[in-house]
């Protein structure tokens, strides 16, 4: 018992001396591995990509701004439905550029449209009511969605980066559905209709 009490504090530095190198050599080889990963990172966005980024994002965020204007300015059950879906879709299109912009380590989540532009837009949907604000609304997604599905088909054709090709071609037919929907508020249909005339 005697013999035990007297190596027991030889142990323990002992075992430190064989613990705290491993520990060393762990903690350097995940600061290694984090270096890689960093030097791994994708390539930045050319010039054009992150041009379109930033017009599709800009978009994004004056679509949303106008929503949220409709989701409580309108009575329509039709028009409040369609400004849902706006906010939530382009905010999820949002946050996937700028997941995007992140990982490719670019300049990140720019805007392409000026503050006071979306302000202006808003401004001119502030006094109106009833159908007057339900077509004035229509009629704006109608003009921006055409819009940005063109820059959507440019990029989903063109953009260099597989990653942003994918958010564009994936983008694009959900922005249709809101032209379809917005047109069909202007002409009193249904989206299913519009499109049967559109062909």
């Amino acid at each position: 018992m005697t013999r035990l009490r007297a190596f027991a504090p030889v142990r323990m530095p002992l075992l430190l001396c064989l613990v705290l190198p491993g520990l060393g050599m762990a903690h350097a080889a995940a600061k290694a591995s984090k270096a890689t990963r960093r030097s791994e990172r994708a390539p930045a966005l050319d010039a054009r990509e992150q041009a379109f980024v930033a017009q599709a994002t800009a978009d994004d965020d004056m679509q949303i701004a106008l929503a949220k204007l409709a989701m409580g300015r309108s009575a329509s059950p039709r028009v409040r439905a369609l400004a849902s879906r706006i906010v939530s879709d382009h905010t999820a299109l949002n946050l996937q550029f700028a997941q995007l912009a992140a990982h490719a380590g670019s300049k990140g989540h720019a805007h392409g449209m000026p503050v006071q532009n979306i302000d202006a837009l808003h401004a001119h949907l502030q006094p109106l009511r009833g159908a007057a604000f339900d077509q004035a609304f229509a009629g704006m997604m109608v003009k921006e969605h055409r819009k940005i599905i063109a820059a959507y088909e440019v990029a989903a054709k063109t953009a260099a980066d597989d990653r942003l090709k994918t958010i564009a071609a994936r983008g694009i037919p959900v922005l249709q559905e809101h032209l379809a929907a917005a047109r069909a508020l202007m002409k009193g249909g249904s989206p299913a209709e519009v499109r049967r005339e559109e062909k």
